[in-house]
């Protein structure tokens, strides 16, 4: 098995080089922005995202914020972006879920708008985290393919079901 930045310098390989220095910029700031936070990263192939999510625990989902890098996007997303929209005069975040919200970056400079500064700090406010510039995160490797494949894997083994042959017929 190989460690967990030899893995994800894989998958930033997978994009063109712009898109591919865009996102290890914006990781480089954020670890920095989010020291002892741990990095949660997802690749979900049938998107083409490579998705790296900085979390107080182990589960992506409970992240303070991340990114999302396509071959043709880059998205900064914020886990409680719903509730941040107070701390948005600028309107800057976009989309329409139950909880988070993202602002579609096409540059470094994007993200170092005072508006970001604003937001990064009400997510972090509103998560009551304190950033410990001491602490260490660790790079958690949560591949989609590797879900896949094992849910795959695990359906071939069981047995077919009556159900599951009479809606096969159909």
């Amino acid at each position: 098995m190989t460690n967990p930045e030899t893995q994800l310098a894989s998958y930033f390989a997978k994009y063109e080089p712009a898109m591919a220095k865009l996102g290890k910029a914006l990781r480089a700031k954020l670890r920095a922005r989010l020291p002892g936070l741990s990095e949660i990263v997802y690749v979900y192939e049938n998107q083409n995202a490579l998705v790296i999510s900085y979390s107080p625990t182990e589960r992506g989902h409970e992240g303070l914020c991340g990114f999302k890098l396509t071959p043709r996007s880059m998205e900064l997303f914020f886990g409680q972006g719903a509730q941040l929209s107070k701390s948005d005069p600028s309107k800057l975040l976009q989309g329409s879920g139950k909880t988070v919200r993202h602002v579609v970056l096409n540059s470094m400079a994007d993200f170092d708008r005072p508006e970001i500064e604003v937001l990064m700090a009400a997510a972090l406010k509103l998560a009551k985290l304190r950033p410990d510039a001491s602490a260490k995160g660790s790079v958690i490797i949560k591949a989609d393919a590797q879900k896949q494949r094992a849910r795959r894997a695990k359906k071939a083994t069981r047995p077919a079901t009556p159900r599951r042959t009479a809606k096969a017929r159909r």
